[in-house]
């Protein structure tokens, strides 16, 4: 008992006299490029976004990059250049094309000299049969948002013969709409399954809102991309997580970011 004691007043002896404030030195890394880039079946939403990071400290996020050679080309030989919109470092297709499935598209950005690429290939996307929508009982009674109650839900069925990835995108009066800040909703079909009988949406609407839901295809790579960002934006960076790393991407030079390819089905309702 007595060496018990002893030991005791020892480790509270070592607690209360190392409180030391140690200024830590955070090496910054180096700024890196950062490139997001989309290639679907729908007209219109061609784009690459090209950015540089910041410091941890900086006081603004990710510049935009001007001046850059932005092209995409096909495995049959067609190339698409993109050229500086108006809004800083997003780049557009300079004349309107649409991606097909089965085909693989090449990225080339270069920025300062350094040519950064990418492949990514378009994989079909399961078509929705319908989407209806219903009050959700338990978010009427305690609403995150006042007077949003009614979720929609999805009915289609999944092609169990092929493994297929897939991201998912829901709209609220053509506004990307979330639960919280840190929510992905991407899957693979085993998850899903085959039959999709009234798959909810975790975002919530009122009545009049325009509800829109997207289904978008993912080669495995880009379901990967979005599994690693998932875990790092949603690690509590606590003493028994991992050390963080940045997602997995197809980008070549060690750029950071995504080039994806994808196909994608849509559909809007009213909540009348």
């Amino acid at each position: 008992m007595r060496h018990t004691l002893y030991f005791s007043a020892f480790a509270l002896l070592l607690l209360t006299s190392c409180e030391e404030t140690i200024p830590l030195d955070i090496e910054q890394t180096p700024q890196k490029v950062v490139i997001e880039g989309m290639v679907s079946n729908l007209a219109g939403q061609q784009f690459v976004k090209v950015f540089r990071s910041v410091d941890f400290y900086a006081p603004t996020g990710s510049t935009p990059i001007s001046n850059a050679t932005v092209s995409v080309s096909d495995d049959m030989g067609k190339e698409f250049n993109f050229l500086e919109s108006a809004e800083k470092g997003v780049y557009l297709p300079s004349a309107t094309f649409v991606g097909e499935v089965g085909h693989t598209y090449h990225l080339t950005v270069i920025v300062d000299n350094v040519t950064y690429e990418a492949d990514d290939r378009m994989f079909s996307v399961t078509k929705i049969d319908s989407v209806k929508y219903r009050i959700s009982e338990e978010e009427r009674q305690d609403p995150n948002e006042p007077g949003k109650f009614y979720e929609a839900i999805i009915f289609t069925k999944e092609p169990q013969d092929t493994k297929d990835y897939y991201l998912f995108k829901f709209y609220r009066n053509d506004t990307l709409t979330v639960y919280s800040d840190t929510d992905i909703y991407y899957s693979d079909d085993t998850i899903l399954g085959e039959s999709i009988d009234g798959l909810p949406s975790p975002v919530y609407y009122g009545k009049s809102d325009t509800a829109r839901f997207e289904m978008m295809s993912l080669s495995r790579e880009g379901y990967l991309f979005y599994n690693d960002l998932s875990f790092l934006i949603n690690s509590d960076g606590g003493m028994f997580s991992p050390p963080p790393a940045n997602p997995r991407t197809n980008l070549s030079n060690d750029a950071l970011g995504f080039f994806q390819v994808s196909a994608i089905d849509t559909v809007t309702l009213v909540i009348e």
